[in-house]
C-alpha cells in the first residue's frame, strides 16, 4: 500500500509525522528509539507498537517504490515510441526524397545519351535539391540516434590527447 492516512493512525495525526518519518527511514531509528526520542524532545507520548504499525501500513516505501518505477516506465516507453515514430517518419521522407532523386537522374541519364535534348534546368534543381534533402534526413535521424558525427570525431581527439592534457593546457594558456 503506497503512503496513507488514517484517522485512527496516532503517527499520522500527530504534528510530528514527518520527523518520525525521518528518523525511522533515514537515520534508521527502531520504533522503540523513535518513541523514545519523541518523548524525550516533544513530550508526546506514541508507542513503539503505534509507530510500528504506521511505518509498515502507512509508510511502504517498496510499494510508492514500485508504483513510481512503473510511472518512469510508462513515460520512458512513450517517449521511446515517440522517438521511433520520428525515427520512421524521417526514413519515410528520406526514401521518398531518394527514390525521386533516382528517377531524376535516371531521366537525366536519358537526356544526356539522347544528346539533342536540352536538359531543363528545373531537373538539374531537383536532382540537387533531393540529395540535399536526404544527407538532410540522414543527419537527423543520426541526431535523434545519438550518433553525431562531430561528437565521435571530439572523443576520439579527448582520448588520443587525454583529458589531462587538455586540461592542463587550458589552465597554462594566458588570459
Amino acid at each position: 500500500m503506497p503512503v496513507g492516512y488514517s484517522a485512527r493512525c496516532r503517527v499520522c495525526n500527530s504534528a510530528y509525522r514527518a520527523e518520525i518519518e525521518k528518523w525511522c527511514k533515514e537515520e534508521g531509528l527502531s520504533p522503540r528509539a523513535a518513541s523514545a526520542r519523541l518523548l524525550e524532545q516533544y513530550k508526546e507520548k506514541i508507542s513503539h507498537k503505534s509507530i510500528w504499525q504506521h511505518m509498515t501500513e502507512h509508510f511502504d516505501v517498496r510499494a510508492e517504490a514500485r508504483e513510481q518505477y512503473q510511472r518512469s516506465k510508462e513515460q520512458m516507453q512513450q517517449l521511446v515510441e515517440k522517438r521511433l515514430s520520428d525515427i520512421e517518419m524521417l526514413d519515410d521522407i528520406a526514401y521518398g526524397s531518394f527514390e525521386l532523386n533516382r528517377a531524376a537522374r535516371a531521366w537525366l541519364r536519358e537526356l544526356v545519351q539522347d544528346r539533342n535534348k536540352k536538359i531543363p534546368k528545373a531537373l538539374v534543381d531537383l536532382i540537387s535539391t533531393t540529395a540535399a534533402e536526404v544527407r538532410q534526413h540522414l543527419k537527423a535521424k543520426q541526431e535523434l540516434l545519438g550518433e553525431d558525427p562531430a561528437n565521435d570525431i571530439a572523443d576520439a581527439l579527448r582520448t588520443l590527447w587525454g583529458d589531462d592534457d587538455v586540461d592542463d593546457k587550458a589552465k597554462a594558456a594566458p588570459d
